[in-house]
This record gives structure tokens, C-alpha cells and sequence, in this order.
């Protein structure tokens, strides 16, 4: 049986016994970097979550879009179970704001034991909803003429460096990207510009803003245009502080490709941006989305 799709996997949580606002549910290692589960995973988590508590909290399908979501990590999550709770924290007749945590979830101790203190919560997430079909107002065309997307076909290769077999969630997509003559993968445009057709090794579709959300954090990273990745991620680890996602509109129902494409302002004192566009096919922007990153140098590597 194979394993399930990312929309399968975050669908699968299910109320507390008794709760209109808590959810539970398990998180399997296919989800997991090298040392915990992608904060992306985490993000379309919680999307699913909020979903749901609107679908009963409110009107169903009043607020059917994610228009935005910020989420601040202040654990890494390991695989396995997880709470969800979410509660509103503001509804106009436009849209409605929600807070969501996830932590992950401990087994009740016996009644004669004191409970352990409480734990903080592993991520923290605010996100707005809105219906992306009913979206009026101020538009302007953009005044300059976008890079044009590098051609699957002609210009681009899959990779096949060893990095992208070295994570449960990296092995889940295909990685195409320009190759430049030094040989670093997706740096066509030069700088710390990095860009990559992703779509899923089983061929799943990305026809879901929480899929958009998942692929938001799996950006071609930035600071690693100077060295082989190779070389760079055996000498430094990344922690991601918070990633903010802002989705600009559904991608088509028959979607199995888009491009990333990611960017960093500085990389200075372990610390950098990265700006992320998602794209379809035809270039249109589907997401925006920025990561604030911290490098962490690896002991005992040289």
C-alpha cells in the first residue's frame, strides 16, 4: 500500500473527544527532514486544522481560502503525534483571522502521578481566510517585464546530487532545475537567485493551497550558491525561525508542476531572508512567501 498523499496525510486529524476546537492526529517520519518534520508539513497541518474548525465554527465554506498565514517555530517537531487547537481571533463579513498551535501530544499521566509542566508550544500560527473567488478591489498590471521561466525541456536537468535522496521529504518530489557551468543547480540568474520545478514523485497533483503551502518551505536555499550542497550542508545545519505565506491565488485543478523560486537580501551572522515566488506554468504567481533562517555550523567539520 503506498504510502499517503501530502492532502491525505494532513486531512487525517480528527476532533478531541469532546472538543470543537482541538484536533489530534500522527505525524510519520515521510514528513521529516534529516532531524524533524518540515515546517512546511507543519504549516499545511495547520491550515487543515483551521479549516475544519471553521467548517463548524462558522458558515461552511464562508471563508474558504487561506489568504495568509505567518508561523513562528519555537520547537523542532519530531514524528508522531501531535494537538491542534484553534481558536478565532477576528471575523468581518471579508474575512476571518485564526490562531492555531500545534504541540506535540503526550499520553495522560495515571492519576496518582503529577502531571508534568506544561510545554510550550512547538509552532504558533496566525492565519486569515477569505473566499479568493470573491476578492474585489485595486489592481494594478506589473510595471516590469518578469524573467522569463526556464524552460523544463531545453534548459533545465533533473538533479540528481545526493542531497535530495538524504531526507524522507525530499525523496517525496522531482527536482528539476538549470544547471550553470560551475555546476550548481538553479543559478541561471546569478546572486543568491535560486529557481526549480518541483512536482510529486507520485505524480499527485498540486491543485491545493495547502500543498502550496507545503512547497513553500522547500525552496533551492540561497546561501548555498558559493559552495557543492555537498559540501555546504555538511558543514552547517538551517533552522527556520518563521515563514509567512501569502496565497495569491488556487492553482489550476490539473497542476502537477510549478517553479520555485527563492531569493536572500543578506546572509550575515548566521542569520539570513529568503523570499520565495511560487509560479505556474504560465507564470503567474501563485504564492509569495519569506523565511527569516538561521546557519548553524556543524561541530567537527571542517
Amino acid at each position: 500500500m503506498p504510502p499517503p498523499s501530502l492532502l491525505e496525510a494532513t486531512s487525517s486529524i480528527s476532533f478531541e473527544k469532546g472538543s470543537l476546537n482541538r484536533f489530534t492526529t500522527h505525524i510519520t517520519h515521510d514528513w521529516c527532514t534529516q532531524h524533524s518534520v518540515l515546517g512546511g508539513y507543519l504549516v499545511a497541518l495547520t491550515l487543515s486544522a483551521a479549516h475544519k474548525y471553521l467548517d463548524t465554527e462558522l458558515t461552511k465554506n464562508k471563508y474558504s481560502d487561506s489568504i495568509h498565514i505567518f508561523t513562528q517555530f519555537l520547537h523542532m517537531v519530531p514524528p508522531g503525534p501531535v494537538s491542534i487547537s484553534c481558536r478565532t481571533l477576528s471575523t468581518t463579513s471579508r474575512l476571518c483571522v485564526v490562531q492555531v498551535t500545534l504541540e506535540p501530544a503526550h499520553p495522560q499521566p495515571p492519576p496518582l502521578k503529577e502531571p508534568k509542566a506544561q510545554e510550550s508550544p512547538a509552532c504558533i500560527a496566525i492565519a486569515t481566510f477569505a473566499d479568493l473567488s470573491k476578492e474585489t478591489g485595486l489592481t494594478l498590471s506589473t510595471p516590469i517585464l518578469p524573467t522569463p521561466l526556464p524552460n523544463r525541456e531545453i534548459e533545465c536537468l533533473t538533479i540528481n546530487d545526493p542531497i535530495i535522496d538524504s531526507t524522507p521529504v525530499t525523496r517525496k518530489l522531482n527536482w528539476v532545475a538549470p544547471r550553470s557551468a560551475y555546476g550548481l543547480w538553479g543559478h541561471r540568474l546569478g546572486g543568491h537567485n535560486r529557481e526549480v520545478w518541483l512536482s510529486f514523485e507520485d505524480g499527485s497533483k498540486i491543485d491545493d493551497l495547502q500543498v502550496l503551502a507545503f512547497l513553500a518551505d522547500l525552496p533551492l536555499q540561497p546561501p548555498a550558491t558559493h559552495t557543492p550542497p555537498a559540501i555546504f550542508y555538511s558543514r552547517h545545519a538551517l533552522s527556520t525561525l518563521c515563514i509567512s505565506v501569502e496565497f495569491k491565488k488556487r492553482p489550476g485543478p490539473n497542476t502537477k508542476c510549478v517553479l520555485v523560486r527563492s531569493n536572500s537580501q543578506q546572509v550575515v551572522r548566521g542569520r539570513y531572508d529568503v523570499d520565495v515566488q511560487i509560479l505556474d506554468e504560465n507564470g503567474g504567481v501563485l504564492v509569495l512567501s519569506r523565511h527569516v533562517v538561521f546557519v548553524l555550523g556543524l561541530r567537527g567539520r571542517i
